[in-house]
C-alpha cells in the first residue's frame, strides 16, 4: 500500500474567507479532514465473535455462495475428481441447511481470528452448534491464508481441521476477507467519498484508495459550505453535547440533486472515533443502514459493534453483532503464522500441480495411510482410493486384497465390499 499523502492547510486565502459566510470552524474542518485521511492500521491481530441475522438471501443464492466458497478452498469444479465432486455437493447442501436453521434460531454465530498485514492475511474461524458453545477456549476449525510475494504472485492455503485436509493454490486476486470491514471500525465512515470530494488524485490515478491529497481551494469551500458536490453541517450531539459532535453529510450529483445522506456521531476530539453512523435515502430521509460502536480501547478500536440494514419500509433485513475479545494493532506478525505447514495426517491437495500429477501424489499419500495405526484413517484412505482408482481395477483389487487381513472388522468389510463390486463388473 502506498503511503498516505495529506497536506492540511494552515493559512487561508483571506479574501475568500472574508467574503464568504463560514459554516464550519477551522477546527471542525481540520478534524473532519484529518479523520477522512487517517492512515489505516498497518497490521492487526484480532479475535472476535460475530452473530449474523440475514433475511435477504433465498436458498438459491445461498447455494451459489457456498459453491463459490468451495471453489476458493478446493479449486474449480472442472478440476475435481468424482470423489471431490460428491463432497462438494454435500458441503453445499449441509451449509445451506445449517444456515437456514440458524436464521430461524436467531442467527449464525461464528468465532473469528484475523491476522493481517500488507501482503499477508490469515482468517481462522469456527461455527457454533448445539454441541459447541463459542468461548476463548474453542479451537478454530477452518483457516484461510493468503500470501503475496514481491512479484505480486499470491498463494492461498486452506486448512479444514474437521476433514483433515489442506489445499494450496495460486490465485489471481486476493479475497476480501473480514479484515476490510474490521479495519473500518476505527475509521471515519464516508472517508473514501470525503477524500474524493475534498482531494485531488495523485498523478490523476485512482489506483489506491488513499491516493488523494487535500485540495486547498476545496478545503476553503468546505469551511464556507460552498462545495457544489456536498454540504456539511456539524453541531453538538443531543445526547452528549459536551463530548460529541453530530455531522450531517449530504452529497449532490451534477444536477445538484441530493443522492446520498448520512449522519455521524463522533468524539469531538477525534472524528474517527465514531459511536453512531447511518446511511439514508436523500429524497425521503429513510434510514437504510445503521452502525453503532462502543467500548473503545486506548488504540481507538471499539469492542462492541452492531450493523443493521433496513429495507425501504424500515424493516430489518440484515444484522451483524461483533463482540471483540482482543485486538492488537501495528505489531509484527510472525512468519510462521502464514506458512503452509499442515500436520502429517492431513490430506494435501496441491492445485499448483497439473490434475494428473496432483491425483498421483494423493494416491501415493493414501497408500501410505493404509498402514496408519488408527483404523478410521485406514478406512478413509481405502474408501478414497476406491474413487481415485476407479479406472485402474487391477491396482484397486490388489489394494483391497491386501486389506482383507486388517486388524479392524470394519476395514476388512470395506475391502471385501470393494472386491465384490469389482467382481460384479468383470
Amino acid at each position: 500500500m502506498k503511503r498516505l499523502i495529506v497536506i492540511l492547510p494552515i493559512f487561508f486565502n483571506a479574501n475568500v474567507m472574508a467574503n464568504t459566510p463560514v459554516s464550519l470552524s477551522y477546527e471542525q474542518a481540520t478534524k473532519l479532514v484529518k479523520a477522512a485521511w487517517k492512515e489505516p492500521a498497518r497490521s492487526i491481530d484480532i479475535t472476535y465473535y460475530l452473530t449474523v441475522r440475514d433475511d435477504t438471501k433465498p436458498e438459491q443464492e445461498l447455494r451459489q455462495i457456498y459453491e463459490e466458497a468451495h471453489e476458493q478452498m478446493y479449486g474449480p469444479k472442472e478440476q475435481l475428481n468424482p470423489y471431490m465432486l460428491k463432497n462438494r455437493e454435500r458441503f453445499v447442501q449441509m451449509n445451506v441447511e445449517r444456515f437456514l436453521k440458524e436464521q430461524q434460531e436467531g442467527g449464525r454465530k461464528v468465532k473469528y481470528g484475523i491476522r493481517f498485514d500488507a501482503n499477508r492475511q490469515r482468517v481462522d474461524k469456527v461455527y457454533a452448534s448445539p454441541e459447541k458453545v463459542l468461548d476463548a477456549n474453542t479451537p478454530f476449525e477452518m483457516s484461510f491464508i493468503e500470501v503475496t510475494d514481491q512479484n505480486n504472485v499470491s498463494e492461498r492455503y486452506v486448512y479444514s481441521r474437521g476433514g483433515k485436509t489442506a489445499t494450496r493454490q495460486i490465485i489471481n486476486r486476493r479475497a476480501k476477507f473480514e479484515n476490510s470491514k474490521i479495519m473500518s471500525f476505527m475509521m471515519m465512515p464516508e472517508a473514501r467519498r470525503l477524500r474524493s470530494q475534498l482531494g485531488t488524485c495523485v498523478n490523476g490515478s485512482h489506483a489506491e484508495p488513499y491516493d488523494y491529497y487535500i485540495d486547498q481551494i476545496k478545503y476553503e469551500k468546505l469551511c464556507s459550505n460552498t462545495l457544489d458536490s456536498m454540504s456539511v453541517r456539524i453541531q453538538p450531539d443531543t445526547d452528549e453535547p459536551d463530548a460529541n459532535d453530530r455531522i450531517e453529510l449530504t452529497f449532490y450529483n451534477v444536477e445538484k440533486e441530493p443522492y446520498a445522506k448520512s449522519i455521524i456521531v463522533c468524539a469531538r476530539q477525534d472524528y474517527s472515533r465514531v459511536f453512531y453512523y447511518d446511511v439514508r435515502i436523500a429524497a425521503t430521509d429513510q434510514i437504510m443502514l445503521v452502525r453503532r460502536c462502543s467500548n473503545f480501547d486506548s488504540q481507538g478500536f471499539p469492542h462492541n459493534v452492531t450493523i443493521i440494514e433496513y429495507d425501504v419500509e424500515g424493516k430489518v433485513q440484515f444484522q451483524e453483532t461483533y463482540k471483540i475479545e482482543s485486538v492488537r494493532l501495528n505489531i509484527p506478525l510472525p512468519d510462521e503464522v502464514f506458512e503452509f505447514a499442515p500436520p502429517r495426517d492431513y490430506a494435501v491437495i496441491d492445485f499448483r500441480l497439473p490434475p494428473a500429477e496432483r491425483e498421483a501424489a494423493e494416491v501415493m499419500r493414501l497408500k501410505e495411510w493404509l498402514a496408519h495405526e488408527v483404523w478410521t484413517d485406514r478406512l478413509r484412505a481405502l474408501v478414497a482410493l476406491k474413487q481415485y482408482l476407479r479406472d485402474d481395477p487391477v491396482q484397486l483389487r490388489n489394494i483391497a486384497t491386501s486389506m482383507l487381513d486388517d486388524k479392524h472388522p470394519v476395514v476388512r468389510k470395506a475391502a471385501s465390499s470393494i472386491l465384490d463390486h469389482l467382481g460384479e463388473n468383470k
